[in-house]
């Protein structure tokens, strides 16, 4: 391997990096960090160049979204918040539409099943959710991405951040008041439990 090709950036966490960069500030950011890396490639050796750029990009990548925070906070949590209850108010009535879908598709019998049409119903009800909440996520993360134009990536990583929280903080109450923990749980569901408990 040439000695060109050692001295050059790790490719993949150089192009994450570019995600998160606005292009005023692209080259500026982006040189400081290709500058360095051959000189600490020839004084630290390969790895510990590597090692070196993977930890600057993680710190220039979270300074990068603390200043699209701290820029236009109200529009990023606005967007963030907005895309969090979207998030929420949606795969909270996928199931449902799932259903109704699969039960117009029955011409609203309720069939009778066999073992494979037991099978069947059930993996195209599973799948239906899956493939529905993919599409939703995708949709409302690409309007997250629209409505924070310039910063797309740190509020569509925040909004990520805040649906892993929430989704971890609903698990661990499920978990705590001994309720049958459902991955597809949703925020309706715990307060009809609580309501339950009552």
């Amino acid at each position: 391997m040439s000695q060109a090709r050692l001295a050059q950036p790790p490719r993949v966490i150089a192009w994450f990096v570019d995600l998160f960069i606005p292009n005023a500030h692209a080259e500026s950011i982006r040189g400081e960090l290709v500058e360095k890396f051959p000189d600490l490639a020839s004084k630290s050796g390969h790895v510990g160049a590597h090692r070196w750029y993977w930890k600057q990009s993680a710190k220039t990548i979270m300074g990068l979204i603390g200043t699209a925070f701290r820029e236009a906070p109200w529009l990023m949590a606005g967007a963030v918040l907005g895309g969090f209850l979207l998030l929420e108010f949606s795969t909270s009535n996928l199931q449902r539409a799932v259903v109704a879908v699969i039960l117009l598709r029955s011409r609203h019998v309720t069939p009778y099943y066999d073992s494979s049409g037991a099978f069947a119903h059930l993996f195209w009800l599973y799948n239906g959710v899956l493939i529905g909440r993919l599409l939703v996520a995708l949709i409302i993360g690409c309007t997250v991405g629209v409505v924070t134009k310039g910063r797309e990536m740190a509020g569509t990583i925040a909004l990520g951040f805040v649906s892993f929280v929430m989704a971890a903080a609903l698990f661990w109450m499920f978990v705590a008041m001994h309720n049958p923990v459902d991955p597809g749980s949703s925020q309706r569901s715990w307060s009809t439990n609580s309501a339950a408990h009552a």
